[in-house]
């Protein structure tokens, strides 16, 4: 009797590790198809970024070309006047319109400064006599600009594949303090986007003001304000530095400040007086 019952118990032990062996082997071939099935997409996310990282460095060293070749005839000139230059420098702009019709687009930021430096081109095109200085400008805003357009394309490029996890502050002032934590953000983006994500804002665009052009004038209704010319109330941005393990005061244009992975930003209504 104990024989047949250890042979029953020996049976049914070679079952079940036969079930288990055979699901485990059934989930291990389903982990491994998965897993193959990943990083064909990975790989294939991979070319797909690098076609478009070969696409985007030619049309990047295209339009290169083309400012290097103005450049050089306004370095070396023939005589003071450089209103014949001005023709050149329309064809360029128009290039670089047509090149990032897309970010110009479906960017505000991108947008309003490009069409504040075509206005300026407008105004200078219109004179007899165009001086070193003025189009010197334009070319400085112009590479600016370019130089801008084609990170934010390559850091677009890169978005398909990254994206990065960051966490802001809204502190209103009075005493209201608002996390948004483990916000998903594209690789590539600025405060300024992240904010437009998290909250519904008003801002004022500076074109001389630089790096970064924008300055937040309200974030979710509540608006800066000033009493007289010496004093108000205003947002201010800041950032968490993990080394000093303080805030530190936001040093350019909340759309000029890219976001690190896992950083800590945040946008503080705060009282200013001057003197």
């Amino acid at each position: 009797m104990v024989e047949k019952r250890t042979l029953i118990f020996v049976t049914l032990a070679v079952l079940v590790w036969a079930a288990s062996t055979s699901s485990l082997a059934g989930y291990f071939y389903l982990q491994n198809a998965t897993y193959s099935e990943l990083l064909a997409e990975n790989q294939q996310s991979i070319d797909e970024m690098a076609t478009a990282y070969d696409e985007s460095m030619a049309k990047y060293n295209n339009l290169l070309s083309g400012y290097s070749t103005l450049y050089g005839n306004y370095s070396f000139p023939m005589g003071t006047n450089f209103t014949l230059l001005t023709y050149s420098f329309g064809k360029l702009l128009n290039n670089l319109k047509g090149n990032y019709s897309y970010l110009l687009t479906n960017q505000d930021d991108m947008n309003k400064t490009y069409h504040a430096l075509q206005k300026k081109y407008q105004t200078i095109s219109q004179k007899s006599n165009v001086t070193r200085e003025e189009f010197g400008e334009l070319l400085s805003e112009y590479y600016e600009l370019f130089n801008v357009l084609s990170m934010r394309e390559l850091s677009g490029i890169v978005t398909e594949a990254v994206t990065l996890t960051v966490s802001v502050c809204i502190d209103y002032g009075n005493e209201t303090v608002v996390w948004h934590n483990e916000t998903s953000m594209p690789a590539g983006s600025t405060l300024f986007q992240l904010t437009q994500e998290i909250a519904t804002i008003n801002y004022t665009y500076y074109p001389e003001m630089k790096p970064g052009h924008v300055r937040l004038t309200s974030i979710n209704d509540r608006k800066e304000y000033s009493i007289g010319y010496y004093e108000g109330w205003s947002w201010i941005w800041c950032y968490w530095n993990d080394g000093e393990q303080e805030w530190i005061s936001g040093p350019v244009g909340c759309d000029a400040w890219m976001l690190n992975a896992g950083g800590i930003y945040k946008w503080s209504f705060e009282h200013w007086s001057w003197p």
